[in-house]
């Protein structure tokens, strides 16, 4: 299994989340590394940042039941991570291939995720 320490620490940035992350939710980011965030433009960075935190939090709360009094939010899964690596990758594909860093270009092309808009069972 990869060292995980640094794709926790900033999975748990990104997501505003303080409780710790499983290992099964950050092996769905594992493939990324700092090299791969740091040499996206501050935009592309940014808007993969927010679209993966918004998909990631939608899935999430989607499977919860009616929060009452004193509940606390479940825990982030493989399958939220999942959702919000597509979005990522959709934030990614929306910047025009022209204005496109070649980082974002070889994370679109290296991406295991589906395209954006693939029909998914």
């Amino acid at each position: 299994m990869p060292d995980l320490t640094w794709t926790k620490k900033t999975l748990a940035e990104i997501l505003g989340e303080d409780r710790g992350l499983s290992d099964a939710a950050a092996l769905q980011a594992a493939q990324f590394r700092q090299e791969d965030l740091d040499d996206l433009l501050t935009d592309e960075r940014q808007a993969l940042k927010q679209a993966l935190r918004d998909a990631a939090h939608a899935a999430r709360n989607a499977r919860q039941p009616e929060m009452g009094e004193g509940d606390t939010r479940p825990d982030f899964t493989a399958e939220d991570i999942t959702e919000g690596l597509l979005a990522a990758r959709s934030a990614l594909e929306a910047v025009p291939a022209g204005k496109r860093s070649e980082k974002a270009n070889a994370l679109i092309a290296d991406c295991a995720c589906e395209p954006a808009g693939a029909t998914r069972n």
